[in-house]
């Protein structure tokens, strides 16, 4: 009996060597998350780590920190909670970035709100002297006093590449394609208030499908688009579109639609968001 699992493997392998590209492709693993892509390298992040990662970013842009900053947060938050944001931790810490009630950092409500936390994470690295001329493992334990400094290093390159999408402003970075959050009714106004509390500023319009986020400069644009995408899972957002291009619920990447294959509403949709983050809610 024990060779059937053996057997079995075998006769899927040589089923799969005669089957159609179609089979082939039904077989693969369904794709997952959120993925990640610029210049410097790729990483993934499941829903919700995306969807903390960008509540980070936004927050330090917020606040006057750049892509640097939003950097050594993510690794920090990557070492010290998987970017999750959990109500346990060693002693009293919790959160995002582990940080206790009992040392100052606020009270426990307060740590379990990924926006407050980030700002306190923000407002101890600006009291750290010389943090920019820092590696940002050395910057993350400068804030936090690890026992363990040596383990934010081994976050630096995925930390780099997440911050440049949410705060470098590049261009089309991040597609999420499938998540495992429960179901949600789509609620522009719900988003809008997001924004507001996130990002420290209004929407330019929200109405019954649609939310649309008026940008000083395309980094601008591309980071609050990144923000979007996101925040896919949590709002059921159809699709965000921004200087010509669109992303599709369950795609990973961005593309410049064309009438053909996406259909007109598409092309015009894309065509207005050059000047604009448009982002469409799916509607019964």
């Amino acid at each position: 009996m024990r060779a059937l699992p053996a057997l079995t493997s075998l006769l899927a392998v040589l089923a799969l060597a005669g089957c159609t590209d179609d089979a082939r492709e039904a077989l693969r693993p369904t794709q997952t998350g959120c993925y990640f892509a610029t210049g410097i390298g790729e990483t993934h992040l499941t829903a919700e780590q995306a969807s903390n990662a960008a509540t980070i970013a936004a927050v330090g842009l917020r606040d006057g920190f750049g892509e640097r900053a939003v950097a050594v947060a993510i690794t920090t938050a990557m070492q010290e909670s998987e970017l999750k944001n959990v109500d346990y931790g060693h002693d009293d810490s919790l959160g995002l970035f582990q940080q206790r009630p009992s040392m100052g950092w606020g009270t426990e409500e307060e740590l379990l709100d990924p926006v407050y936390a980030s700002f306190k994470f923000y407002e101890k690295l600006d009291r750290t002297d010389g943090w920019e001329d820092m590696t940002l493992a050395e910057a993350a334990q400068a804030v936090q006093v690890s026992a363990y400094p040596d383990l934010y290093e081994q976050w630096e390159t995925d930390a780099t590449v997440i911050a440049a999408v949410f705060a470098g402003g590049v261009d089309g970075g991040v597609g999420c394609v499938k998540g495992n959050a429960p179901e949600v009714t789509a609620d522009p106004a719900a988003l809008a208030e997001a924004y507001e509390y996130q990002w420290g500023a209004e929407v330019s319009e929200v109405d019954d499908d649609r939310v649309v986020i008026d940008p000083d400069d395309s980094t601008e644009g591309w980071n609050r688009a990144a923000w979007a995408v996101a925040r896919s899972y949590d709002f059921a957002i159809a699709s965000v579109a921004y200087g010509g291009m669109v992303w599709a619920a369950g795609e990973n990447a961005w593309v410049e639609p064309d009438a053909e294959s996406h259909g007109e509403d598409a092309v015009e949709v894309a065509n207005d968001s050059h000047a604009a983050v448009i982002i469409t809610f799916a509607t019964v």
